[in-house]
């Protein structure tokens, strides 16, 4: 299996008017559903293969350091900014928390695609066209999906310190929301 990524979400919102509202908002969910499910997927494999490398070199420095080889000191070194390296990506990407952030996300879509489908059962019209119930309970979805995915950015960004500077040139304070 290659590494290869492609985004499951298109650059397109599906069109109401040509499938009609409910199916458009339904394709929608769904490739919600698809994009948080596979970018947590990734952050998964980067958190745990990015520790494992960690676990692995850092545990074979000591016998780097020891052994006498030719090229000791360049392989020692190159090891040292690996562990480096991939300890501050992943303090810088937070793959950890990424992953359980957008794994909630996801059940929080399906928990509500899950509802919106139960919501439309109860009423059991049957008929094609929908009734005001059906498309406000449609519209209630739709609002719900924009909700979880703010909610998903509110959640990412509370945890991250933003500087913040005096005009006056005093030392930079720190504060818990994005610039806006």
């Amino acid at each position: 299996m290659g590494m290869k990524f492609r985004p499951p979400f298109p650059d397109t919102l599906p069109d109401p008017r040509s499938s009609g509202y409910a199916t458009a908002v339904e394709t929608y969910a769904l490739r919600l559903r698809s994009f948080y499910g596979s970018r947590a997927t990734w952050h998964r494999r980067f958190f745990r293969l990015s520790g494992i490398t960690v676990i692995l070199i850092g545990a074979g420095l000591p016998l780097l350091v020891t052994l006498d080889y030719p090229g000791r000191d360049l392989v020692v070194s190159v090891a040292g900014v690996i562990v480096a390296g991939i300890t501050a990506l992943r303090a810088f990407y937070r793959w950890d928390q990424s992953w359980i952030l957008l794994r909630n996300t996801e059940r929080a879509v399906t928990a509500a695609w899950w509802e919106w489908h139960s919501r439309l059962d109860a009423l059991g019209s049957g008929d094609d066209a929908p009734s005001a119930e059906e498309r406000e309970i449609t519209r209630t979805f739709a609002r719900k999906l924009i909700d979880i995915r703010k909610q998903e950015a509110d959640d990412f960004f509370s945890d991250m310190a933003f500087p913040t500077y005096d005009v006056h040139g005093a030392v930079p304070a720190v504060r818990n929301e994005p610039p806006a």
